[in-house]
């Protein structure tokens, strides 16, 4: 009966997903945002971000199942979505600006290691009259002995590495030189 119990408990935790919450904007990029566009008056556009893996909508965590972004979208999407939904917030998107950035997702990682544990993103961004430049960031986050646990928290933390990486895209001089730029 043990055994039974031991082989229905490790069913019931493996093939779990952990679901990301959905991206919600960071007051401090928002603002950064409004001070870099307003400099140059005019909005940005977004095109589609590509990504090293396209497709990729899942992140196996330790043994305990995948961490996928909300709503079934790509790990790029949502990094794109994300980007997106800061400028709208910021009043600084126009789908049709001919200031349009683009990005390809290079690498996308976590480490759920017991008591800390971090997600990567590497980005390269291009834009309209700018080089490409490429943001690596890396987001801190504890975690937990128990998988189950360490994988959501895993989960959680993503949106905020994404406005991580987005801070450090709107510091960035290349973003800036590309928020500046009159249309």
């Amino acid at each position: 009966m043990k055994k039974l119990l031991s082989v229905l408990a490790v069913i019931s935790l493996t093939g779990c997903a952990y679901v990301a919450p959905r991206y919600n904007a960071s007051a401090t990029n928002v603002e950064s945002l409004r001070n870099s566009v307003a400099a140059g008056g005019s909005k940005i556009s977004v095109g589609t971000f590509t990504s090293f893996e396209p497709g990729m909508t899942s992140i196996t965590c330790r043994a305990a199942g995948p961490v996928t972004p909300p709503d079934g979208v790509t790990y790029e999407k949502f990094i794109e979505q994300s980007i997106v939904s800061e400028l709208r917030f910021a009043g600084a998107y126009a789908e049709a600006s001919p200031k349009k950035l683009e990005g390809r997702l290079d690498y996308a990682t976590f480490n759920s290691n017991i008591g800390m544990g971090n997600w990567q993103l590497d980005v390269t961004f291009s834009g309209s009259g700018v080089q490409p430049f490429t943001i690596k960031s890396t987001y801190p986050f504890s975690t937990n002995f128990v998988a189950g646990v360490a994988c959501n928290q895993v989960a959680t933390a993503l949106p905020a590495a994404v406005q991580d990486l987005m801070g450090k895209l709107i510091e960035h001089p290349s973003f800036k030189q590309l928020a500046a730029q009159q249309n």
